[in-house]
């Protein structure tokens, strides 16, 4: 009764094991049987046996419990209720105004223990259809749902153990061996692996389900979690060290993304990739033979969908994530469940410290400059944020490939700093001369014209140092007050490439004049046939001829682009289809169209929207991040990808996108 309370109450999840070991299934079909084939090896088995197979049994033992259902039930109700953790959920369900939800279920339980089961599945009925109609219940809560802004559920049994729990309950796992001390020796294939673990991130609130955010150093917390058993293609391993990373900084402050909101664990575990021992082997890593039990290995944090076949083109194209920010499980932690590709062999000429430390970062790093930047020997680099973190990787990386390399930095010791470091100079964002530069582009277009003009004296520091050149290459990272001062330092040609963001998400570009084919900027982003293109034609405009527009079409179709042409008006769509495009472009999407299905549910932006500032107001930024995602990326994603979706692009995204000169549409 306690479990089933738990479950009725808490809303919580539980997967098949978890439901054999409270009695809710017979039996699950694990490892690589398969459920369809062992049903029909129980039925088999039923026709020859009878009452006497498993099934059989199974069935009677039904069929007497469905007779015994219909009694009054000997369980006392109140009695279970008195229990502690069912008193935290109802005081949590109180807390997040589902208190009434929470009474009406009890209410349908009290009645089916007391009547009968078919009582109490009239009464269940007739109180769902009330709950339908309340103003203030079923509606509400879906709307919630659907909005993202539910309240949080209580957390899991035993789910959480933090504050004055914490410490009891470790020395009591650790006195029956069920928990391994800290600093305790561990010999892989010969200790037991504990069925607990202690590890650091952050946990949701017991009483109230919310997440602890806060600032690492107060809320990343010690943590006893359940140790992980690997499935077959995974190997469990004991941590020796663990990489700290930025991305540890976003999971315990929530921003801008909770990690909470991909998955239903009660704890997130922080930290991406380290050194470590192989503790255990799923069956079909054992199988391959590459690593055995007892290996050290280095780890990376990138994981996908192994068997995709979009892993033949690209691990990023198939469901990838980065561990300990992305996925639940990170490497501040005792033991860690990995795919066996994120297992690597440590470099022989690094410490331990030095192989557990660097491997997300320079992974970021050598995709940036090797396969997005492709960077060439002899060309010059701009490089933000080039004294710490992936900006140091870069500038280090570059300088090692030949390059002319400058960074952006924050003081004068850190450009003396990068100086040490390969670096040929260094542009001091704090310099008097420069520190009311980096500000976003204001969107009046007279004010807009004025903050390009004022970016001269940068463009001319960094000409100075790299004897009159601009940057072939920008690498951005730094977020919105930086990105569109680095636009303006590209050379003719140059190329930028920018993840992170951690200053802000509004990017737009400024100050490029000139002008190029359509033909040649697929040349220059390397636009393969078969791949989906995004066209914009007639931008802020209702004239229905947009002659680069049509250029751009007809680019795209000698590429053999799978094309999509977003309009501005009914009348533009209605005038490329007049044309005979067909064999030219898949489909095309009006924004007036969609305006005027969805109303004021979709809204066509003029710029990336100005977003309150995350670290001060965390609620109001995450309820604007959504309004952008629901009335602008939805509606339009969705009628995009309804055009271009295809067995190996199944959400219909594009490849590519052209962008427009007076429009400010990169957030899209």
């Amino acid at each position: 009764m306690r479990d089933a309370l738990d479950l009725i109450l808490g809303g919580r999840s539980i997967d098949g094991a978890a439901a054999a070991e409270i009695g809710l299934v017979d039996q699950v079909v694990t490892g690589s049987n398969d459920a369809l084939a062992a049903a029909h090896e129980i039925v088999r088995t039923f026709v020859r046996d009878g009452g006497q197979s498993p099934l059989g049994k199974a069935f009677a033992a039904r069929q007497a419990m469905t007779q015994r259902w219909e009694q009054p039930a000997t369980v006392d109700l109140d009695q279970v209720l008195e229990d502690d953790f069912l008193q935290r959920i109802l005081r949590q369900l109180d807390w997040a105004g589902r208190a009434v939800a929470g009474a009406r279920a009890l209410d349908a339980v009290r009645t089916g223990f007391t009547q009968g089961i078919t009582a109490g599945l009239a009464r269940e009925a007739a109180l769902f259809a009330e709950a339908i109609i309340d103003p203030e219940g079923g509606k509400t809560g879906i709307r919630q749902f659907m909005d993202k802004v539910s309240p949080p559920l209580p957390v899991r049994r035993d789910g959480v153990w933090i504050d004055s729990d914490h410490e009891a309950r470790g020395e009591q796992l650790e006195t029956i061996g069920d928990l391994l001390p800290v600093g305790s020796p561990f010999f892989p294939g010969v200790s037991a692996i504990p069925p607990w673990q202690y590890a650091f991130g952050i946990a949701r609130d017991p009483d109230t389900g919310l997440p602890r955010f806060g600032p690492p150093v107060s809320h990343e917390r010690e943590l006893i979690v359940r140790t992980p058993e690997p499935a077959p293609n995974e190997a469990l391993l004991y941590m020796l060290t663990s990489e700290v990373n930025f991305n540890d900084i976003w999971a315990l402050t929530g921003i801008p993304v909770s990690p909470f909101d991909s998955h239903e664990e009660d704890v997130q575990i922080t930290g991406s990739g380290g050194i470590a021992l192989i503790a255990a082997l799923g069956s079909e890593a054992k199988a391959q033979g590459r690593v055995k039990v007892g290996d050290m290995v280095a780890v990376y944090s990138g994981t996908n969908d192994l068997l995709s076949p979009l892993v033949g083109n690209d691990p990023m194209y198939a469901g990838f994530s980065i561990q300990g920010y992305e996925t639940e499980t990170g490497s501040h932690a005792q033991f860690l469940t990995v795919q066996a590709p994120q297992v690597h062999v440590v470099p022989p000429d690094l410490t331990l410290e030095q192989a557990g430390s660097y491997i997300l970062n320079l992974g970021t790093v050598s995709r940036c400059l090797f396969t997005t930047l492709e960077i060439a020997p002899g060309r010059t680099l701009f490089v933000e944020g080039s004294a710490t973190g992936t900006g140091l990787d870069a500038l280090r990386s570059a300088v090692r490939t030949g390059l002319q390399v400058t960074g952006l930095v924050s003081s004068a010791t850190r450009a003396d700093f990068i100086a040490t470091q390969g670096a040929v100079g260094a542009l001091d964002r704090k310099d008097p001369r420069f520190a009311d530069l980096f500000t976003t582009i204001p969107e009046e277009a007279e004010a807009a014209r004025a903050w390009e003009s004022a970016g001269a004296p940068l463009i001319a520091e960094y000409e100075l140092i790299n004897g009159g050149k601009r940057a072939d290459y920008v690498v951005s990272h730094a977020g919105e007050t930086a990105f569109p001062r680095s636009f303006q330092l590209l050379a003719d040609g140059g190329t930028l490439a920018f993840y992170g963001a951690s200053s802000g998400y509004h990017f737009s570009f400024m100050g490029k004049p000139g002008a190029a084919s359509p033909e040649a900027m697929l040349r220059k982003a390397a636009l393969r046939g078969g791949e989906a293109v995004l066209i914009y034609y007639g931008p802020r405009s209702t004239a229905l001829l947009d002659e680069t527009g049509l250029e751009m079409i007809e680019a795209a179709r000698r590429f053999n682009a799978r094309t999509v042409v977003a309009t501005t008006t009914d009348g533009q769509r209605e005038f490329l289809q007049s044309l005979g495009l067909e064999d030219a472009i898949e489909g095309i999407v009006s924004l007036e169209a969609i305006s005027r299905r969805d109303g004021a549910n979709f809204l066509w932006p003029d710029t990336m929207p100005r977003l309150p500032d995350a670290r001060s107001d965390i609620e109001s930024f995450k309820a604007a991040v959504r309004d952008y995602q629901d009335r602008v990326m939805k509606p339009f994603g969705s009628a995009v990808g309804k055009i271009l979706r295809s067995a190996d692009n199944p959400r219909g995204a594009p490849d590519l996108i052209f962008e427009r000169a007076q429009q400010d549409t990169l957030g899209v």
